[in-house]
């Protein structure tokens, strides 16, 4: 790779933000991510290219620079780095790495659809780039995992490359490692996005391997020669997400950790389904199902397959979701989930703000506000608001109520919760047997709490309880009526 590999956009996007080693002693730093956004705003206002920086056209409009808050020495000085840079480019030739910017036509396209602005404006890899846009499973989880963990880690990564699915995940130790090792040396493809250390992870034999098999591809937004940096290694979990179809959580911390803010943040970005491990050994799993993830409960070593396994949970849960359309939502309903905006195609990805390879974790927390709107909450209160009007407007006919033109309620009605409990548990158990902690975790409730509906619901006759295991399936009636 020399300065001739790359398009001249992508030249000049890393002379501003790329690091090439001994920054520190530089007058002024590479641009950060919300600095480049303002940069790529300033240019798209003017009709002009990044590359139009390096000519003197470029150069003379400049002088009005600071409209982006921006100095002109300081974007001077960054595009006069050519020397460090081709020097930098020489090292990592050397280890087999190539640079691409989001203006190039391999940039990948999930990123383009899922972060929009927030897309890197670098993205520095080893392998084959057409890799980045398989799509496949991302799997995630902790890098203190169980043995048991790592072995059911490597048996669903397997299973990938037995069905031809592609696996995303993190290349730290732990099961980021065991979904790595289980699809490439079963002969599946994967694509590893790394925080840290891309040049090193690049040369490692093992991985040398499937990189010139072209099964493996590695890839970052960060310097390639940065050591671990506990900002960029919470930064990644968001590509590692939006490079896949879907994901699937092995084990989280509860509430704490990056897979437990990697899981939350996607969840609350919607970017793409994600099934979690149920149930799991981690102390977040349960939770993180409760706050919208699948579970995940397929026997890798089955006979079914990954894929329909997959299909078939969405398609329940989109269809348990219709079903409770209609209904009021309860306290064990998950919110309503909101699409992010579509993407204009026609608009020029090369100029939209982004987060930038420099990026820290506050970088992240801080940025442009996102397109996904908190539609969950403000829906309740809305729910709550129109409840209240129905119930001021049903007083509004009692002579005796409205002649005081007051509502008042010192001992409101108690709400049954069983009654939400049992129709989603007929549609849970609709060919499925399953224990009692397993109906806990599905419906998101306490284990004691289940036992008492569930002695209940046996009392009815709405299910009906086996022996040996213990397990709940649909009584004769198989419903409510």
């Amino acid at each position: 790779m020399n300065n001739h590999d790359l398009s001249e956009d992508t030249e000049a996007v890393l002379l501003l933000c790329g690091r090439f080693g001994g920054e520190k002693q530089d007058p002024f730093q590479p641009l950060s991510a919300r600095e480049y956004g303002e940069l790529a705003k300033w240019l798209r206002g003017r009709s002009l290219r990044p590359s139009d920086l390096v000519n003197s056209a470029g150069r003379e409009a400049l002088s009005d620079v600071h409209q982006s808050r921006l100095e002109r020495k300081r974007i001077e000085f960054l595009l006069g780095r050519g020397t460090a840079m081709a020097l930098a480019l020489e090292r990592w030739t050397r280890g087999g790495l190539w640079v691409i910017s989001r203006g190039d036509a391999e940039f990948p396209k999930r990123l383009r659809r899922h972060l929009k602005h927030a897309m890197p404006p670098l993205l520095y890899g080893a392998g084959d780039k057409t890799l980045l846009d398989l799509g496949g499973l991302a799997i995630i989880g902790s890098r203190d995992a169980t043995e048991s963990a790592l072995d059911y880690t490597r048996a669903v990564a397997e299973r990938c490359a037995s069905e031809g699915m592609a696996v995303v995940s993190g290349g730290a130790r732990g099961v980021d490692a065991a979904a790595m090792q289980g699809v490439t040396e079963a002969g599946g493809s994967c694509i590893g996005v790394l925080a840290s250390d891309l040049l090193k992870t690049s040369v490692n034999r093992q991985n040398r391997v499937g990189l010139q098999e072209g099964r493996l591809v590695l890839v970052s937004p960060f310097f390639p020669e940065a050591g671990f940096n506990a900002g960029n290694a919470m930064g990644r979990n968001r590509y590692i997400y939006t490079l896949a179809d879907q994901a699937l959580v092995i084990d989280s911390a509860l509430r704490s950790g990056g897979t437990w803010e990697g899981a939350v943040e996607n969840l609350k970005h919607g970017w793409v389904p994600m099934y979690v491990r149920s149930p799991g050994e981690g102390a977040g799993n349960a939770s993180l199902i409760a706050e919208g993830g699948l579970p995940f409960d397929y026997i890798p070593h089955s006979s079914g397959s990954l894929a329909e396994f997959i299909g078939r949970v969405a398609s329940e849960e989109d269809a348990f979701s219709a079903e409770l359309g209609d209904v009021q939502p309860s306290l064990l309903t998950p919110g309503p989930t909101v699409e992010a905006a579509p993407v204009d195609e026609k608009s020029n990805p090369a100029f939209e703000p982004e987060v930038g390879p420099d990026q820290t974790s506050d970088d992240i927390s801080s940025g442009e506000p996102s397109s996904v709107s908190a539609l969950p909450f403000e829906a309740g209160a809305l729910a709550s608001t129109e409840a209240g009007d129905l119930a001021v407007s049903q007083a509004g006919s009692n002579d005796e109520v409205h002649s005081t033109q007051t509502v008042a309620s010192t001992t409101p009605e108690p709400f049954d919760m069983y009654g939400d409990f049992s129709a989603k548990l007929v549609t849970l158990l609709t060919g499925a047997a399953l224990s009692e902690e397993d109906i806990a975790l599905r419906l998101f409730i306490e284990k004691s709490q289940a036992k008492v509906w569930l002695k209940r619901a046996c009392e009815t006759g709405l299910v009906e309880k086996q022996k040996k295991p213990v397990r709940y399936v649909l009584g004769r009636q198989g419903s409510l009526c």
